[in-house]
């Protein structure tokens, strides 16, 4: 059986998270590497295009990591950070189908964007399983074409295919499900830590079915905007209390998770990316036993299609 390798870039704090994995009879992860960077997307997000000053140096940053680690890989993905995405959950009468329903959800993302034009940006959208309500809900994720050309000519710099741009946190979602599959029988709630906020989503049925994010600038912040989301997720009829709390992204407060299961009694742990994962014996081992960092990296390089 031929192998293919795919590469997964995430960003965290100033730094960029690169893994790799080698898809052959089984999928084994290859490269983890960290550094520094000089761009950062949180801030500079939307502002970026394909001609932006700081593309070659990003280019160079992210080549010489690459050299350094011997990556091999023909395909690159990036995971961006959630800060300059328009991200949002939007109920959607059932009669919309078709060109009436691009039209809806190009309308409701103009109110937040009044002064900018439909073509600055990408958007997707996905339907959310079934409410007890009578409208149904749909996922818009609305990412600015700039960062996208930005991404696509990074890609081109290092003469690799591009293969996905995602959010953070929701290519952690594969990572969760390949390294977790015995709790997913039942609803779990996954949180990204990041500088100054914190994601929540409800992952059901193997499947993503809910999103929040929260202001969070302290460990005590992010504990009270986890807090808040279980308390949201209780509130609603028809969701369960979930039956594990999985954390990933910055550096996680030790005693956080130990806390956290002891005022809500939900398990709660920092997602081990690797551990249902064959994993190469020469990954640095300090960045294996933190690698909840490289969780969206990661779910990215698990994607081959």
């Amino acid at each position: 059986m031929t192998s293919s390798r795919y590469l997964g870039v995430s960003f965290l704090k100033g730094c960029i998270q690169l893994a790799e994995v080698e898809h052959g009879k089984t999928a084994q992860v290859t490269v983890l590497a960290e550094r520094e960077t000089s761009i950062d997307f949180v801030q500079a997000g939307v502002n970026l295009s394909p001609d932006h000053p700081q593309l070659r140096t990003f280019v160079t940053e992210l080549g010489d990591t690459m050299k350094q680690h011997k990556i091999s890989t023909a395909h690159i993905s990036f995971a961006v950070p959630a800060e300059p995405v328009f991200i949002n959950i939007i109920p959607v009468d059932n009669s919309l189908k078709g060109p009436e329903l691009g039209q809806y959800l190009q309308w409701e993302v103009d109110q937040y964007f009044p002064s900018l034009q439909p073509k600055e940006f990408v958007m997707s959208s996905q339907e959310l399983p079934e409410t007890k309500t009578k409208d149904r809900r749909l996922f818009v994720v609305c990412v600015r074409r700039g960062m996208v050309g930005f991404l696509q000519k990074t890609a081109a710099e290092l003469k690799l295919k591009l293969h996905l741009v995602d959010i953070d946190h929701f290519s952690t979602e594969k990572t969760l499900l390949q390294n977790y599959p015995e709790v997913l029988v039942h609803p779990v709630a996954l949180f990204g830590l990041r500088y100054g906020g914190v994601d929540a989503s409800l992952v059901s049925n193997s499947a993503m079915t809910d999103y929040r994010a929260f202001m969070a600038t302290s460990p005590d912040e992010m504990k009270k905007a986890i807090q808040t989301y279980l308390k949201y997720l209780k509130e609603r009829n028809s969701v369960k209390t979930p039956s594990a709390l999985f954390l990933h992204g910055n550096e996680i407060p030790k005693d956080l998770p130990k806390n956290l299961h002891s005022e809500t009694g939900i398990q709660c742990v920092a997602m081990n990316s690797v551990r249902k994962l064959a994993a190469s014996p020469k990954l640095y081992k300090p960045l294996v036993q933190e690698s909840y960092r490289f969780a969206a990296a990661i779910g990215l390089a698990l994607r081959k299609a």
